[in-house]
């Protein structure tokens, strides 16, 4: 019978990490795109249906979080936990938009003829290093939805694996940028504020994962005493 109480206090917060799961797997499936654009080879016309995917995504993590936050102030859990919860639903639908913003910002350089040059297509290899960090950190946090109802160890084990990649991710942004200003009057201002754009919205994506994972610790935590 307790299990069965527990079980149903839980109900809540159970439909609302489902939720923010498949708001991560939008995430995920944004940053595979951009993953593939950066990479380079890709037709205007698949470039084009490429960014549709992207903004489809977009459409759908906002219904789910419009969705999630209802849930929230509709009292599907604790008024304790309301203002953390509405502040994870924010974070994580930060990183979907800031993957939206990098995918746009991609299509609007490939238009502009911006992406073929040879200096953008060495920074675009390091920022896609980046983009691997960042998708590891995505399915990470997707996995930290995933047991934090059920395990605290591993969901704390898995925060401490997400504030790694978020240090990489810094350093790799750091020598990404170093390597722009290098390039001085090489490149023109339009190009080098793309890259630079490029290079910090993937570094607050990590940013974003370690502050989501954060204050999902903080709820399991609160919730736990």
């Amino acid at each position: 019978m307790r299990k069965v109480f527990k079980k149903f206090l839980m109900s809540g917060e159970e439909r609302l990490f489902e939720g923010l799961s498949r708001h991560v797997d939008l995430s995920i499936k944004s940053l595979a795109v951009i993953e593939e654009l950066l990479k380079g080879g890709v037709s205007g016309h698949r470039v084009s249906s490429l960014i549709v995917d992207v903004i489809t995504f977009e459409k759908q993590g906002d219904k789910i979080a419009t969705s999630l936050t209802d849930m929230v102030t509709q009292g599907a859990i604790p008024v304790a936990l309301l203002g953390d919860m509405e502040f994870l639903i924010d974070r994580v639908d930060d990183i979907l938009d800031l993957a939206y913003f990098v995918a746009m910002e991609y299509g609007r350089a490939f238009r502009a003829g911006i992406s073929g040059s040879d200096q953008v297509k060495v920074l675009y290899k390091e920022i896609l290093k980046m983009v691997a960090v960042a998708l590891k950190a995505l399915e990470t946090l997707k996995q930290e939805f995933t047991v934090a109802l059920k395990d605290f160890n591993k969901l704390q084990e898995l925060d401490d694996i997400i504030d790694v990649y978020e240090d990489r991710v810094d350093d790799m942004k750091n020598s990404a940028l170093d390597m722009l200003y290098g390039l001085g009057k090489d490149v023109d201002a339009i190009t080098f504020n793309h890259l630079s754009e490029m290079i910090r919205s993937l570094d607050t994506i990590v940013d974003a994962c370690e502050d989501a994972s954060h204050l999902l610790i903080r709820i399991i935590s609160s919730m736990r005493y």
